[in-house]
């Protein structure tokens, strides 16, 4: 996926600080960054993580937003210490996230080596941020994750005006649906995501999507195959069962195309279906320098 990306050339030593098993496929890790140093990127980069023992590098993409990399100093010593995170897919093929989903105490301050990578980014290239209205963020699946830093980037600048107050961000997430009683500590971010919004760190719109396969029979059993509501720590969130459509993202941006950006991360047919309908003249039209893609699979 991001062979032929640019990399820094700066090899960085960061530590596994902690691990949190979000369900039976992906884990989150938070990996800090030692001797209060800083490491730069842009909201939406991945990292090559070089992991002991294992020669080629995974690439996993950072879910914390570049603020929380920035070594900070305080008076008495007690600053908040500065860290990477991603969220990492088992994957038993794969050679680093392999190593990286060993038993927690096996990995637990592990040091491993990382290099920023990748142009999928917040903000966007040759746009200006203040004059943006919309901003709209597709994520399918484990395409939540570049959106997860680049959401948190925008509410950090949000709170530095960096970004209008009026611009409205809308998160459009599609994820497989676990199935009652859906426990939202086991929905990757739906929690943080749900926090950023309820307590208007952003101003917008957060829209969840469950996708099920469903034979006729379990059709037929399914009293609510519409949606429903998910609650998440008193906060109900609502969502629908199906996948995001084009009109969502159209009703999203409504008729700010020339003042918003579209961001778009899932898997390849997913991505290549949703910017060509976003960029087409029978979809939306848009100029595809305000479409941004990356695909994950």
């Amino acid at each position: 996926m991001a062979a032929t990306c640019l990399r820094a050339e700066a090899l960085h030593t960061v530590i596994i600080q902690h691990v949190n098993q979000v369900n039976d496929s992906i884990r989150v890790f938070r990996f800090m960054i030692p001797n209060q140093t800083t490491i730069q990127f842009s909201a939406g980069q991945w990292l090559d993580v070089y992991v002991p023992t294992v020669s080629k590098a995974g690439v996993f993409t950072i879910t914390s937003a570049p603020s929380a990399a920035v070594a900070q100093h305080g008076l008495d010593g007690q600053a908040p210490q500065a860290y990477l995170e991603l969220a990492i897919q088992k994957s038993p093929d794969n050679p680093p996230a392999a190593w990286l989903w060993q038993p927690v105490p096996v990995v637990m301050n592990a040091e491993v080596k990382v290099r920023v990578g990748g142009s999928f980014i917040w903000p966007p290239a040759g746009i200006d941020v203040s004059s943006l209205r919309k901003v709209v963020l597709v994520a399918g699946g484990v395409g939540i994750n570049p959106l997860m830093s680049i959401l948190t980037a925008i509410a950090d600048d949000v709170k530095h005006g960096k970004v209008s107050e009026i611009c409205e961000v809308t998160m459009l997430y599609s994820m497989k649906d676990p199935g009652p009683p859906r426990d939202v500590t086991k929905m990757l971010f739906l929690e943080r995501l749900t926090w950023l919004f309820a307590k208007r760190m952003v101003r917008g719109t957060f829209r969840l999507f469950l996708t099920r396969l469903l034979d006729i029979q379990q059709r037929n059993a399914v009293s609510n195959i519409g949606g429903g509501m998910v609650n998440c720590h008193g906060f109900e969130v609502k969502f629908a069962s199906r996948k995001i459509s084009l009109s969502d993202i159209a009703s999203a941006v409504g008729d700010d195309r020339d003042s918003a950006v579209v961001y778009v991360c899932g898997v390849p047919t997913m991505t290549d279906e949703m910017v060509e309908k976003l960029v087409s003249n029978d979809g939306l039209g848009m100029k595809r320098n305000r479409i941004l893609f990356e695909k994950w699979w």
